[in-house]
C-alpha cells in the first residue's frame, strides 16, 4: 500500500522489464514515460505531444523507409492500471469483468466512459497475439473492464498512440482505491506485468 501506484507501479515494472533484458533484442524497443495522462495527456511530456512520433520518424529516415512503415509494424503495451474489485464498494464493478488483485497482469481490449466512449479498442488480432505471447511464458494473466457501464470508467493513453496505426492494448497492474491517498497493490501482480513486459519485449 502506497500513494500514487497510478501509474509508478506500472512504470516502475515497465523500466525494470527493459532493464534487466539479457541480450539485444533483433527489434527496437522503447520505453515512454509520459506525463499528464490524469488531465488528458496535454502539453510536450503528454501522449498528445509529437515528439514520440518524431523519434519514429527519425529512426525511420535513418533506416531510409517511411514512418508509416515503422508504425504499421509496430506493437505497443500501453500500462495502465485498472480498478481491481473493492468488496466494500461493489456496486461499482460489474464483478464478472472486474480484475481481481492476486490474479495477475490486467489485460484490457477497451477502457473509456459509458462503455467505449472515448478509448482505444484493441483489435481481436492483437489481443489474440498478446494472449498467445503471456501464455507461451507463463504469465499469469486476467481480463477486466474499467468499472460498471454508466458507473466507473476512465482512460489511458492508448487511443493516442493507436490513432497513429500502432496496434496498442492496455495492461497493467489491478489496484484496490484509485485515485485514494493510499492505494493497494499485490506484489504477484506487479511482477506478472514485468514479466509480461519482459516477454514483450523479448518476442
Amino acid at each position: 500500500g502506497a500513494y500514487g501506484h497510478d501509474d509508478r507501479v506500472c512504470a516502475f515494472a515497465q523500466v525494470e522489464a527493459m532493464m534487466s533484458m539479457d541480450a539485444i533484442p533483433e527489434r527496437t524497443s522503447c520505453c515512454v514515460l509520459a506525463d499528464k495522462e490524469e488531465i488528458g495527456s496535454e502539453g510536450n511530456t503528454g501522449m498528445q505531444c509529437a515528439v514520440y512520433f518524431d523519434i519514429i520518424a527519425d529512426l525511420a529516415n535513418t533506416a531510409g523507409v517511411s514512418d508509416a512503415v515503422v508504425r504499421r509494424n509496430s506493437m505497443c503495451l500501453s500500462a495502465d492500471v485498472n480498478a481491481a474489485f473493492d468488496p466494500n464498494f461493489p456496486e461499482v464493478n460489474e464483478k464478472r469483468n472486474a480484475c481481481f488483485i492476486n490474479h495477475g497482469v490486467c489485460l484490457t481490449k477497451f477502457t473509456g466512459a459509458r462503455g467505449k466512449s472515448g478509448s482505444n479498442d484493441a483489435s481481436a488480432e492483437y489481443v489474440g497475439y498478446v494472449r498467445n505471447l503471456f501464455d507461451a511464458n507463463s504469465v499469469i494473466w486476467q481480463t477486466a473492464e474499467l468499472g460498471k457501464v454508466d458507473v466507473g470508467g476512465g482512460g489511458t493513453v492508448a487511443k493516442f498512440i493507436a490513432q497513429h496505426n500502432v496496434d496498442t492494448v492496455d495492461i497493467g497492474v489491478p489496484v484496490i482505491s484509485m485515485h485514494a491517498p493510499y492505494e493497494v497493490v499485490a506484489k504477484t501482480d506487479v511482477y506478472m506485468t514485468h514479466k509480461a513486459v519482459e516477454s514483450f519485449f523479448a518476442d
